[in-house]
C-alpha cells in the first residue's frame, strides 16, 4: 500500500490514483454517503469516517487501495476532515475508533452522541469558519482552495489534542456548547415541548428561542421537525427534515424526502399577515441536504407568522 496524502479536489492533477472521501466526485474510489455515490457496497456505512474504518479493516484493503497514494475532498467538514484522517492514520485511528466515528455522527447527523464528541465536533468545524478560527492568517492570505488545504493538514495534526485534550479548547467550545445545554435544558423544565406525530412521521417542537440543532434532534421523534419559536408578536416556523434522511445511510428509511411546494402554496392561502411569505430553501429535497420551509421576508429572515400552532399542524397532518 502507497504512502498517501491529502490534496483538495481543486489540486487533483489526476483520479486515477485517488481516493474521494466524503464528497463525490470522479476519482478511483467514493467512499461517500452523498446522494450519487458510487462507494463500493461492502464498505457503506452511515457516516464516510465509519467506512474509512471499513476499509481499513477488510480484510482485502490492499485491493481496493492499490495504486492509490491520495486522500482528496471538495469541502470541509468534521465527517470529511475524520475519513481523510482515517485513512492517513490508520493506527492512531484504530486506537480511537469511538471517539472519531461519534464525532462523525454528530457533525454530519447533529444527533448526540457524547459530550466529548459535540465539543470535538464544534471545535473542527470552527477551523474552516473565517470569523471563529485560530487560522486567521490563512483566509487573509489564501484563495479557497489554497486555504482548506491548509487547514485540512493543521487539522490533521491537531486531531489527536483534539480527541485527548478537549478541554484545551474550551475557549473554542464553551459558548456554542452551552447554547446547546441552555436548549436541552429547557425541555427538561418545559419551556420547550415537543409533540410527536408518528402516524405522519412530524415532530412540532415549541421553545422560547431557537434551540440548538442537536437538543432540537435529540427529543424529536420524528423525521419532518415542524420548529416553532414563540414571541410576543407572534411565532417563527421553519419545518424541515432531519439531516441523515438526505444521506445515503444503511438505517432503514421512515421516508421519502418530498417537494413542499404545494405545502408553501397552501399556508401562502391561509397565511394572516402580508408582511411575509412561506418560502422554500432549495431547489429539490433529495439534492438539497438543507431544503426546507419557512415563513420570512423578502431578506429570508425568519419573522412572525399570522396563523397558529394548530392551523399549521392540521395542513401538515392533510399532506403528510
Amino acid at each position: 500500500m502507497s504512502v498517501m496524502k491529502f490534496q483538495f479536489e481543486n489540486f487533483l492533477s489526476s483520479r486515477e490514483n485517488v481516493i474521494c472521501v466524503d464528497g463525490a466526485f470522479d476519482a478511483k474510489i467514493q467512499l461517500s454517503h452523498w446522494y450519487g455515490n458510487k462507494s463500493p457496497v461492502e464498505l457503506k456505512a452511515d457516516t464516510t469516517t465509519q467506512m474509512a474504518f471499513n476499509l481499513i479493516e477488510h480484510q482485502e484493503k490492499e485491493k481496493f487501495l492499490k495504486g492509490i497514494n491520495v486522500v482528496s475532498n471538495n469541502h470541509f467538514d468534521a465527517d470529511g476532515v475524520l475519513s481523510a484522517f482515517v485513512l492517513l492514520n490508520p493506527e492512531f485511528s484504530l486506537k480511537n475508533k469511538t471517539s472519531l466515528v461519534n464525532i462523525s455522527i454528530t457533525g454530519d447527523f447533529s444527533e448526540f452522541t457524547t459530550e466529548d464528541a459535540l465539543k470535538a465536533n464544534i471545535v473542527i468545524e470552527s477551523f474552516a469558519d473565517e470569523d471563529k478560527s485560530i487560522f486567521k492568517d490563512i483566509f487573509s492570505l489564501k484563495d479557497y482552495p489554497s486555504a482548506m488545504q491548509i487547514i485540512y493538514e493543521r487539522t490533521f495534526k491537531l486531531i489527536p489534542k483534539i480527541i485527548s485534550q478537549i478541554d484545551e479548547f474550551e475557549n473554542i467550545w464553551l459558548e456554542e456548547y452551552n447554547y446547546f445545554e441552555k436548549s436541552e435544558k429547557s425541555f427538561g423544565i418545559r419551556e420547550s415541548v415537543v409533540s410527536n406525530y408518528d402516524d405522519c412521521n412530524l415532530s412540532v417542537v415549541e421553545s422560547n428561542f431557537p434551540l440548538h440543532s442537536v437538543a432540537k434532534f435529540m427529543n424529536a421523534e420524528n423525521d419532518i421537525l415542524l420548529s416553532v419559536v414563540r414571541g410576543e408578536e407572534g411565532n417563527t416556523y421553519e419545518l424541515d427534515y432531519k439531516y441523515y434522511t438526505w444521506f445515503d445511510t444503511l438505517r432503514p428509511k421512515k421516508i421519502k424526502r418530498k417537494n413542499f411546494e404545494s405545502l408553501a402554496q397552501k399556508l401562502n392561502q391561509i397565511e394572516l399577515n402580508n408582511k411575509g411569505t412561506w418560502q422554500i430553501i432549495g431547489n429539490n429535497p433529495i439534492l438539497d441536504w438543507n431544503y426546507r420551509l419557512i415563513y420570512a421576508d423578502k431578506n429570508l429572515d425568519l419573522i412572525p407568522s399570522g396563523l397558529k400552532v394548530y392551523e399549521i399542524e392540521n395542513v401538515l397532518f392533510e399532506h403528510l
